[in-house]
């Protein structure tokens, strides 16, 4: 069987040697080393209602530890402001995020003095403080989360994993305080940054200088063993002149970490652990406790009871595969019952107040970041759909549907407990909230307008578009209403033009379809469902009007005057019949120009040659070609319509006939109309009655009408 055994994570790149607990003293509700030098208390503030944090060494172990944290500030009841001093290099990820988000979500005005270090998890629960003031020499320092790890290739996987998801959370913390771009802050957490306090006030991480402080005292870490590949060369010589040596910086990219192995050591209570020792095998990080000490005086009661209670924990946890994180932090809390651990994984189903990184349901709280969520659950899922490029910092990369599923129900307090996979995935559908079916169908859409732009239609090319409010039937008026302007005499009046109706009227309808997405396609991850079935939809939208469109030219309806679109009497069915040439582009163009309106002539210029698929290179070649085309072609006569018009071939005309169209915008010929000028399809949701899922409704309001006949000829082809 594979055992593994997996490091505490930290926010600092830290090799700390292990304190124990007699290394502190802990009186009178403060917490002091063995100097007496003060480095945790929280306590009443000098004014009333208010509360003072010290935050003076690592973060987590026997340090200061979410737990202590969160009872002493509740112990201080009902205040309006706190005050937060840190002095501090960082340390465990998991303590520290609690503590930033009991800071960030206490009602108290939260005002985070650095009173001289605030490195890595440490700058993390500074972010917390709604001001926050820095000296000028008081250091802040960014970089990426690291740990360590022992087992195979898999498990040494899943830490870079993990890892990664812890950089994407605290990444969260910093753009939202700063504001800069994830790839900005990203680089930052790269270089291992470190800022004065006016540089951290010119990049946002800080709201507030205040004078220079003497840096000896917050000198007792020696942060090139901590890990540090960039501490700067002043607070460096500081470290190592308070411990009475020579000053010296760690040599360039080289870090003590890279000398630290893990081993079965004792420790200080003759305990056997597995821990990360340095290259001369002080002991710096206990992995986990192997065996006690004092075996032979009974100690197996012990070891039995400690394996039988982390038992009962990981029994605890079964089917919260999203809480591993917190599974761990119980493990390894030896004084943790089956019974708070059970708390603790309520706590983070129900407040989400207990960090579990790398899941929705306590990596994204606030609304700002809940949209943050949405967004990255629609870009994760329109990556593995071929709809978007791989997007960057998405730490719902790699979820199933399923697993979404109840992620949803988690982010909304909705517990799952007892519910199998139909049942967790209808209660995502149905619930309040919403999220889940709409995060489906920001996904839907996204592919639905994917087909819609990718269809290859031809009728928007030449016809115009129009917008209508309403499906009531609407008049159109006549663009040939105004042929002449009449000639005014000095001093003469000006006569007011009649505004005539072409009495063609435009009414919109409705067009749609359905498709279901049922709750085995989500538990089977059939991505499909909701990708390429509205695509399709969304290129049959435009489709649809297409076919509408060209029916037109292939039906000849009946216009309001009685007549045919087509016909003799409008001076727009070109005889004789004739296939695509030189005279016969001539002849099309020269009737069109020669409409009238009363006396007046219209000049309206062709500007398109419709055919359909067959007659396209025959259109082309009339239109392309030097010299003539037909008649004796002896390439001699220069072909006098060469590039007049734009060939439009579609399949759905018909094989002969072919036709002439003025420009839509300038003229009347063919319009679409849409409801309010909306021509992309809707998609509406509702969750399904006869399907154990729910349903779309792709939806398009349109409606197609030839509004004149003047800017439209057809020859009937021969």
């Amino acid at each position: 069987m594979k055992k593994r055994y997996l490091a505490s994570v930290l926010a600092a790149a830290m090799s700390v040697a292990v304190m124990t607990p007699s290394a502190n003293i802990f009186a009178n509700g403060k917490r002091t080393d063995p100097t007496g030098q003060q480095w945790y208390e929280i306590s009443g503030g000098v004014n009333a209602g208010s509360a003072e944090i010290y935050i003076f060494d690592e973060i987590g172990y026997w340090g200061i530890n979410a737990t202590d944290f969160a009872r002493d500030l509740k112990a201080q009841g009902d205040i309006s402001n706190i005050d937060v001093h840190i002095n501090s290099p960082g340390g465990n990820v998991f303590d520290g995020t609690a503590i930033y988000n009991l800071l960030k979500n206490h009602k108290a005005n939260v005002t985070v003095y650095i009173d001289g270090l605030a490195a890595s998890m440490a700058s993390v629960i500074a972010m917390a403080g709604d001001r926050i003031v820095m000296p000028e020499n008081a250091l802040m320092m960014i970089h990426n989360p690291w740990g360590g790890a022992v087992g195979d290739a898999d498990e040494l996987r899943k830490m870079a994993d993990v890892l990664d998801k812890i950089k994407s959370s605290l990444m969260t913390v910093y753009i939202a305080r700063t504001g800069l771009s994830s790839e900005e802050v990203t680089a930052l957490m790269d270089a291992e940054t470190w800022y004065t306090g006016a540089e951290a006030m010119a990049s946002g991480f800080s709201d507030e200088i205040a004078p220079a402080v003497d840096l000896a005292a917050s000198s007792k870490w020696d942060l090139n063993r901590l890990g540090f590949a960039r501490t700067p060369r002043q607070i460096s010589a500081k470290v190592e002149n308070s411990r009475g040596v020579a000053a010296s910086p760690a040599p360039k990219n080289q870090q003590s970490k890279g000398k630290n192995m893990f081993k079965k050591v004792r420790d200080a209570q003759g305990n056997l652990v597995l821990a990360e020792v340095d290259e001369n095998g002080n002991i710096l990080n206990v992995i986990e406790v192997l065996e006690m000490a004092g075996k032979d005086d009974g100690s197996d009661d012990v070891l039995a009871a400690e394996k039988s209670r982390r038992t009962s924990v990981r029994a605890a946890f079964d089917g919260f595969e999203a809480h591993r994180d917190l599974l761990d932090t119980c493990l390894d809390n030896m004084e943790c019952t089956v019974e708070d651990a059970q708390a603790k994984l309520l706590v983070a189903l129900g407040k989400q107040e207990t960090p579990t990184l790398g899941t929705a349901a306590t990596s994204y709280t606030d609304e700002t970041v809940s949209a943050k969520y949405r967004n990255d659950v629609v870009d994760s899922l329109s990556f593995r759909a071929g709809l978007i490029a791989a997007p960057q910092q998405n730490a719902m990369m790699g979820h199933t549907l399923f697993e979404l599923a109840r992620n949803a129900l988690q982010r909304n307090n909705v517990s799952t407990m007892g519910l199998d996979k139909m049942g967790i995935v209808a209660a995502a559908f149905t619930h309040t909230s919403g999220d889940f079916g709409t995060l489906l169908e920001n996904v839907a859409h996204k592919s639905m307008m994917k087909g819609y732009d990718e269809a290859e239609e031809t009728f928007h090319l030449w016809t115009s578009k129009g917008s209508l409010s309403d499906f009531k039937i609407a008049s159109r008026a006549d663009l040939g209403t105004f042929p002449n302007l009449d000639a005014i005499p000095e001093g003469g009046e000006y006569k007011y033009a009649t505004m005539n109706d072409t009495g063609e009227t435009v009414q919109l309808a409705t067009f749609g379809k359905l498709f279901s997405i049922t709750r085995h396609a989500i538990i089977n991850d059939d991505l499909s469902a909701f990708t390429r079935i509205p695509q399709k939809m969304g290129r049959a939208a435009p489709r649809t009007i297409g076919n509408l469109v060209y029916a037109i030219l292939n039906n000849n309806p009946t216009m309001a005057d009685g007549k045919a679109l087509f016909h003799a009497g409008h001076n727009n069915l070109i005889t004789p019949e004739a296939g695509i040439t030189t005279e016969s582009i001539a002849a099309m163009s020269t009737a069109m120009s020669k409409h009238k309106d009363g006396d007046a002539f219209l000049n309206i210029m062709a500007k398109y040659l419709l055919c359909g698929v067959e007659r396209k290179h025959e259109a082309l070649k009339a239109l392309g070609s030097e010299y003539a085309v037909g008649g004796d072609d002896n390439k001699t006569t220069p072909n006098t319509v060469r590039n007049t018009l734009e060939v439009i071939s579609d399949p759905r005309l018909s094989a002969m006939p072919w036709f002439t169209a003025a420009d839509g915008n300038m003229h009347d010929t063919i319009e679409v109309s849409y409801l309010d000028g909306v021509e992309t399809p809707h998609l509406e949701q509702q969750n399904g009655w006869n399907i154990d899922g729910v349903d779309f409704k792709v939806r398009l309001d349109a409606g197609v009408k030839a509004l004149a006949h003047q800017g439209l000829n057809k020859n009937a082809g021969s």
